[in-house]
This record gives structure tokens, sequence and C-alpha cells, in this order.
């Protein structure tokens, strides 16, 4: 491919990607709307993140890949709303662990982060398994080539693992 033609297909790529990452924030916040909490996207990806073990901000941090400055006003809400607290770690002082709140639970067992209508889901299922599994695996072979791409999809593994065990409870 041409060095015009590659540029070409880079910034189409990345507006079709933005696109995609705003109606998908879009069903989101329609879903969230819906539970009337008054979350954003951001905080209902820490709760998310948070619902089967406590992590600092450190930790949510690398994992969302996110500045810890971001986290901490979110938090902040978060804490306000009862949905999540900060605790003590008995053995490192400085250790500020985050968790649910029995309430923070509750929503995130009862929000889902996609359902049928979320239109990414939609589109997947218009395309077909086949062809859907095609762009799944090219899109994790581009985020690879990427810098830092092999650890980058090691945090997407983990965070799948992690989805998929609380499917797995919330089913049981």
């Amino acid at each position: 491919m041409e060095t015009d033609d590659l540029l070409s297909a880079a910034l189409e790529i990345r507006i079709l990607t933005a696109v995609t990452a705003k109606r998908a924030m879009h069903a989101l916040r329609r879903r969230l709307n819906l539970a009337d909490k008054g979350l954003t996207g951001l905080q209902y990806g820490i709760m998310q993140a948070l619902h089967h073990e406590e992590q600092t901000i450190s930790e949510l941090s690398h994992k969302l890949m996110l500045d810890p400055s971001t986290l901490v006003p979110a938090v902040d809400a978060l804490e306000r709303k009862e949905l999540a607290r900060r605790g003590r770690d008995p053995q490192d002082r400085r250790r500020v662990p985050l968790s649910l709140t029995e309430r923070g639970a509750e929503f995130v067992t009862c929000v889902p982060a996609l359902d049928d209508d979320d239109p990414l889901v939609q589109s997947l299922n218009a395309m077909g398994e086949e062809k859907a599994g095609q762009l799944l695996a090219l899109l994790r072979e581009m985020v690879e080539n990427m810098p830092e791409g092999k650890d980058i999809m090691r945090r997407v593994s983990l965070m799948m693992d992690a989805h998929a065990a609380r499917e797995s409870t919330s089913t049981e």
C-alpha cells in the first residue's frame, strides 16, 4: 500500500472507530439513564472493574488505561452516591483499596454493559458470525502491532476474563 493510501486508510479507521465508540457510549448512557442513578460511563466502568475485586486508584489506572487524575473525581462521585468506598489495608497504611458497596454491586448486576438493543451488538449480528470474528481478529492484530500493543492486549484479555467471571457468577 502506498504511503498516501496508508495515511488515508489510517484516517478513515480513526474516524470509524471514533464513530463506533461514540455510538457505544451513547447506548451505555441510555442504559444508565434508564437506571436513574446519574452515572457517567467512566463511573460505570470503574464499578465494573471493582465488581469482583477491590483495587487501588493506581491499579484501576493501569487496568483502564487512564491517568489517576481522571479517576479520582469519578471515584469521589461514586463514594458520594454510596456506590463505592475507600478502605484501609492493614498491611500497608499507604494503600487505599476501593470496593463497591452493596448498592454498587447490586447496580452493576442489574445494569448490563451491553444489551440486544446496543448498536454495536446489532451491527455485529447483521454482519454475521464469520465477519464479526474476522473483524475482531483484525482489530486484535492492529492493536498488537501498536507501540505497547502486546501489553495492551494482555490488559484487554484480563478485562475480558473478569467480565466472563462476572457473567458466570450472575447466571448461577
